[in-house]
């Protein structure tokens, strides 16, 4: 599927090919000491870690969410999705919950469809659901996705993206509490080691 798309967005041949080398038919050997082992298959794809696995996710992913832009448009879908790495965020916009849970449904459900025509699969499990809310008595609802062949995805109080906290009216509390703490504790062991020879 990589070197289609990497051939479908007109890198050359010679690229493609080298691309195609380095996914197919590698192995493998672990060294310890003087002990060296035979030759294992890694014929797993792109190893976690490498250098190129990030470069390799995002031409990947492009034409997924030019799919995903598409699609949503053609059902009139205000829905945008914003993408870093492997962390894909659906964002759905409106005044009140009748707007925006169907139109997250109907997004989640082109997004799962996607997901499977690339070969990828959704896991659920790290699928989270979060609302921005300036009403202070909020319902703060769940959306039920099992009729579309997920879960129910109850929102979380605080959502963590990126190393920031946000809370439902973005007062930040959370952040702060959160970096304070780290500080407090970072201070209270240089205390610790002051006293280590």
């Amino acid at each position: 599927m990589l070197t289609a798309i990497l051939r479908h967005s007109g890198f050359t041949d010679c690229l493609v090919d080298f691309f195609s080398d380095y996914l197919v038919g590698r192995s493998t050997q672990y060294a310890w000491n003087s002990f060296l082992s035979h030759a294992c298959d890694a014929d797993i794809g792109i190893g976690q870690g490498s250098a190129l696995s990030p470069i390799f996710l995002a031409l990947y992913i492009a034409p997924l969410l030019y799919l995903f832009e598409h699609r949503a448009q053609a059902l009139n879908l205000d829905t945008s999705t914003l993408s870093y790495v492997d962390d894909g965020l659906l964002v759905s916009q409106g005044r009140t919950y009748n707007k925006t849970l169907p139109e997250l449904t109907s997004s989640y459900s082109i997004v799962l469809d996607l997901i499977a025509s690339f070969g990828l699969v959704m896991e659920y499990d790290k699928s989270e659901i979060f609302y921005f809310s300036r009403a202070h008595k909020d319902s703060n609802p769940k959306l039920d996705l099992s009729t579309i062949g997920a879960s129910i995805f109850r929102p979380k109080t605080y959502w963590r993206y990126l190393g920031f906290y946000f809370d439902r009216q973005l007062f930040f509390k959370k952040h702060i509490q959160f970096y304070f703490t780290k500080a407090l504790t970072t201070v209270k062991a240089m205390g610790m080691l002051g006293n280590s020879s």
